[in-house]
């Protein structure tokens, strides 16, 4: 997959691709290539199904690449075209399907309206799910949508060579087992099994009292300041279980005020040394319920930012503007106009209007 999207990136192939996507569906609008990520599955399903959803323009493309001058181009699209075959396409629709549940988890994960304890419900759901897809039923619908798939394409379907039945020595008839009981496994097995331990391993049970310990410290959640969800948590990162338990019950009172973890942080921050393992954990649960997604969109903005930066102040001025980012909560306590005075004080920048 990740071959075929770097060849299909280069834009003699690309627009070649785009046209055949017209000529092939003029009512429905192109689909653009993904990049095949190394982490996050859901970027791999739609790396999937970009491939499953225009593979005959793929094949139509690699085809006509094929006879153009370009001997260098040509040989390359030969050699995609020989990979893409019958077995590529099973195991396209096969990991598509798979793929497809873990995408939905990803999706519910990335809500900002997520609470982290149903979280242990969806991927208990989601591992049954995978589970179930190791069945005949399954296969016989991955293998039919693969034919129906290389139909489309214009992919041969391999047929199966009769082979000459052979005669059992005598002296063997004896230890030939005809049952096909535990013999026959789908394929769908060895991926689905490698998922799930991915899963298991991702939320393990210590992984999944962390959660339940940081919905415990949302107040908008049924379990605020739950003794045992939050001993659970407590338990796992070092903290005296007795004094955590005898401030619960008189920060229960206060919590009903403030409506999200931040807000409870706030409220309990003035009181930080008395409730030094409560503050601890309410800062843990704020931090850790911040997704991947959000750290790769504010990484992607890095770059936006790195040149405006460069090319309109220097590194001084950049590591000001930083740490005033960083200490938002003082930098909004300050008064603008005294910072106004205190920056013309130095230079006469003054402009009469």
């Amino acid at each position: 997959i990740q071959m075929v999207y770097n060849f299909f990136s280069r834009s003699v192939v690309h627009d070649l691709f785009i046209q055949k996507q017209k000529e092939l569906e003029p009512t429905k609008k192109p689909v653009e290539l993904k990049k095949l990520s190394d982490t996050r599955w859901a970027c791999q399903y739609a790396a999937c199904w970009t491939i499953q959803k225009t593979l005959p323009a793929i094949c139509a493309t690699l085809t006509d690449v094929i006879n153009q001058s370009n001997a260098h181009r040509a040989t390359k699209a030969r050699a995609l075209n020989t990979l893409i075959d019958q077995s590529f396409t099973v195991n396209l629709i096969m990991m598509e399907s798979l793929l497809c549940l873990t995408k939905t988890m990803s999706d519910h994960l990335q809500s900002p309206d997520m609470q982290l304890a149903s979280v242990i419900d969806l991927v208990h759901s989601v591992i049954s799910a995978l589970r179930d897809k190791c069945n005949e039923e399954t296969w016989e619908d991955i293998w039919s949508s693969a034919n129906d798939l290389c139909g489309l394409a214009g992919i041969d379907i391999e047929q199966n060579q009769q082979v000459r039945k052979r005669a059992q020595a005598r002296h063997l008839q004896d230890f030939i087992v005809d049952s096909q009981i535990g013999e026959r496994q789908p394929l769908t097995t060895p991926d689905s099994d490698n998922l799930v331990n991915e899963l298991n391993q991702h939320f393990s049970p210590d992984s999944c009292n962390i959660l339940k310990g940081v919905s415990a410290l949302n107040p908008k959640h049924e379990s605020f300041l739950d003794k045992q969800c939050i001993l659970l948590m407590a338990l796992h990162y070092g903290i005296c279980e007795d004094n955590l338990a005898a401030k619960l019950h008189q920060v229960r009172k206060q919590g009903g005020h403030v409506n999200s973890t931040l807000e409870f942080s706030t409220m309990i921050r003035p009181y930080r040394d008395a409730l030094i393992d409560l503050y601890k954990l309410v800062c843990i649960g704020a931090t850790l319920p911040v997704s991947s997604a959000a750290c790769e969109h504010s990484f992607s903005c890095l770059r936006r930012l790195k040149n405006y930066l460069r090319n309109s102040s220097g590194d001084c001025r950049t590591s000001n503007l930083a740490l005033l980012s960083i200490n938002s909560t003082r930098t909004k306590g300050l008064t603008v106009d005294n910072v106004i005075d205190s920056f013309a004080a130095n230079h006469n920048r003054w402009i009469v209007l």
